[in-house]
């Protein structure tokens, strides 16, 4: 998406139009040594990700505290066991939550007659191309709550200075267009600021997948796709004119 707005201050414009400044905006005296063009534009850049980062975990049910907990964590080693195996680093496997709990009345009901649960999730970090064999190891290493894949950049500078560049070029452009225009010389740049975003191109991508019984056939792993990393820039610049 790109967007421009422009704000104009030369010699004697009208004081009504300063109106237009944002809250943020520099203030603009106008005088007859003041004379001034600003210009605010968007524009983004984007790219492959570089990192697929797969939110990984199960929830595991039982009678008796010994019981669930002995369940959850034969589960809990064979899918870190299964992520490992599968090619992913141990250094990128971080734990982000964990608990034991006794059920409530009514989720007793629920879960016909289980007393007990226990619930763990990770989330992993790989390389794009290896986000659907990993997901699918653990989702088999019994990993029933997982899915879910943030897409992102290893570092977003380089991507976050190319959408600042592109904005930063779309904004001297439109001000040379509306300074010719105006029948002035567009002079230097006196103040510049810029605020970035990030994001994906698309909405962010969100699976449930259930882990299949030892005695299933066999089947491929989810296709899946990454999704472009894109970050977004939006630049003010305020020029001199003569």
């Amino acid at each position: 998406m790109r967007m421009t707005s422009i704000f104009v201050a030369p010699l004697l414009l009208a004081s009504s139009l300063l109106s237009a400044q944002t809250v943020n905006s520099p203030s603009l005296a106008i005088t007859k040594d003041n004379r001034t063009l600003s210009v605010s534009a968007s524009d983004h850049a984007e790219a492959e990700p570089e990192v697929a980062e797969i939110h990984i975990g199960f929830t595991a049910y039982g009678m008796t505290l010994p019981e669930t907990y002995k369940a959850a964590s034969a589960t809990s080693n064979g899918i870190v066991k299964a992520l490992v195996d599968a090619g992913a680093q141990k250094s990128e496997i971080q734990s982000q939550s964990q608990q034991v709990a006794r059920l409530q009345d009514y989720e007793v009901k629920a879960q016909k007659g289980m007393k007990f649960r226990v619930q763990q999730s990770w989330t992993v970090s790989v390389a794009p191309k290896d986000a659907a064999l990993v997901l699918d190891a653990a989702i088999q290493a019994g990993a029933n709550q997982s899915g879910d894949i943030n897409w992102r950049m290893k570092n977003s500078v380089a991507l976050d200075t190319e959408a600042i560049r592109r904005a930063t070029e779309r904004a001297r452009l439109m001000a040379t267009e509306l300074a010719k225009g105006m029948g002035v010389t567009l002079g230097k740049p006196l103040y510049a600021t810029n605020t970035v975003s990030n994001g994906l191109i698309a909405p962010r991508m969100m699976m449930s997948a259930m882990a299949r019984s030892a005695n299933s056939d066999q089947v491929a792993p989810l296709s899946i796709e990454a999704q472009r990393v894109q970050s977004e820039a939006t630049v003010q610049v305020i020029y001199a004119i003569e």
